[in-house]
């Protein structure tokens, strides 16, 4: 039975509704293996993806897409209590496991140097989150349990005197002692107008801070400073979020900020739509105000940076999504892909060429009823391929 009819047979009855709306084309002919491991993986990151999809592909042994963090619960579940080494490692991998869940995925494991090591990784990721939640990211941890920050003036100034100096290119995490003095103004107040590079850093990274403090810090001449405190500082002022946003496009520690912000502006964007700077001039998008025809424009637009927010934007007509395929820059090609707006007959295509057909499986606009026969179908060429790739049996000489 070939891989298509296979799918169909456990497809459970979605065939003719994954048939009709245009979607026939994409079962014609079974899909190479490497389309197949296509669909398993782009499914996996499709934001459309019910979880009845997700928990399906956990039983392929497709794991990547658990490191998202818009994940529905049931799935995180499933895959802390799945027999695949593959699917609940991931899980332990993501990072997002909570006490229970750790404490289910070690009872399932038989004693022995696995489970001690994974007893350990649940441990250090325990300690490491209630630091976080403590004290916050990006900060150092103190050399020992008992270590204690300097409690003086005079302290203060010998510790941050101590500081060696640093290259403002220098990949810093905030000094712990300065850390724990976060919530004392006068320390903050003391240690902000250092002059070692480090130390003013490190205040940068106080959840809130004094006005003055705030003031001289948005200032400061070393760009780290400033998006520490964009990072950081619940107080950062608009106009530092701004600056930052021009120049930094964030990072995994600290996600969607300054964007993300609660100081970054929100309203009068427009004034931005013809910013000389390309990051300035997207943002005109995110106004309350925009329309589906600067959407249009913006698609036009000559940074690609810009083209690439356009490209996300829901207004776009299917028309001016379909164009964007064929745009110069291959991450806006890549947003195009995976665009709801896109038409079917553009969207089939790409799902079954090789070096397309990831980005097109996470498209939300691909219906339930498809993803379900597009795992199936996957599901039996991946079987296939690895049944085919097995060594044959022996050959005992004389053997019936």
């Amino acid at each position: 039975m070939s891989g298509v009819r296979a799918a169909g047979a456990v497809g459970g009855g979605v065939g003719d509704t994954a048939a009709g709306g245009g979607w026939a084309g994409l079962f014609r002919a079974e899909p190479s293996a490497c389309v197949a491991g296509a669909w398993l993986r782009g499914l996996g990151f499709n934001t459309g993806a019910p979880e009845a999809v997700l928990l399906s592909l956990l039983d392929t042994g497709t794991s990547a897409f658990l490191l998202r963090t818009n994940l529905p619960a049931g799935v995180l579940d499933a895959a802390v209590d799945h027999p695949l080494r593959r699917v609940w490692g991931m899980a332990a991998d993501s990072g997002r496991l909570s006490d229970a869940h750790w404490e289910r995925l070690l009872a399932a494991r038989p004693p022995g140097a696995l489970r001690e090591t994974l007893a350990e990784v649940a441990a250090d990721l325990r300690a490491d989150r209630l630091w976080r939640a403590r004290v916050g990211v990006g900060i150092e941890w103190p050399p020992s349990a008992g270590s204690r920050p300097p409690a003086t003036p005079e302290g203060i100034a010998a510790m941050a005197e101590a500081v060696p100096a640093i290259d403002p290119g220098h990949r810093t995490y905030a000094l712990w002692w300065v850390a724990a003095l976060h919530e004392d103004p006068d320390a903050m107040r003391q240690l902000a107008s250092s002059p070692k590079l480090w130390v003013r850093r490190s205040v940068a990274r106080a959840r809130r801070l004094p006005p003055d403090v705030l003031e001289r810090l948005a200032r400061d001449e070393d760009r780290a400073v400033r998006l520490f405190l964009s990072e950081s500082c619940e107080d950062a002022p608009a106009e530092v979020l701004l600056d930052v946003w021009c120049w930094w496009s964030g990072s995994f520690s600290f996600p969607g900020r300054p964007r993300n912000h609660p100081n970054f502006p929100r309203h009068d964007l427009l004034r931005f739509a013809d910013a000389p700077e390309p990051r300035l001039r997207l943002l005109a998008l995110d106004d309350p105000s925009s329309t589906a025809a600067l959407a249009e424009r913006f698609c036009r637009d000559p940074d690609r940076e810009v083209r690439a927010r356009a490209a996300q934007d829901p207004r776009l007509s299917p028309e001016t999504v379909a164009g964007l395929l064929d745009d110069a820059d291959a991450s806006v090609r890549a947003l195009a892909r995976r665009h709801p707006a896109l038409p079917t007959a553009c969207l089939v295509p790409l799902l079954l060429d090789e070096r397309t057909a990831e980005e097109a499986a996470g498209n939300p606009a691909v219906p339930e009823a498809v993803m379900h026969r597009m795992v199936a179908v996957a599901a039996a060429v991946r079987a296939g391929a690895a049944a085919a790739e097995a060594p044959a049996p022996a050959v005992v000489p004389g053997a019936p």
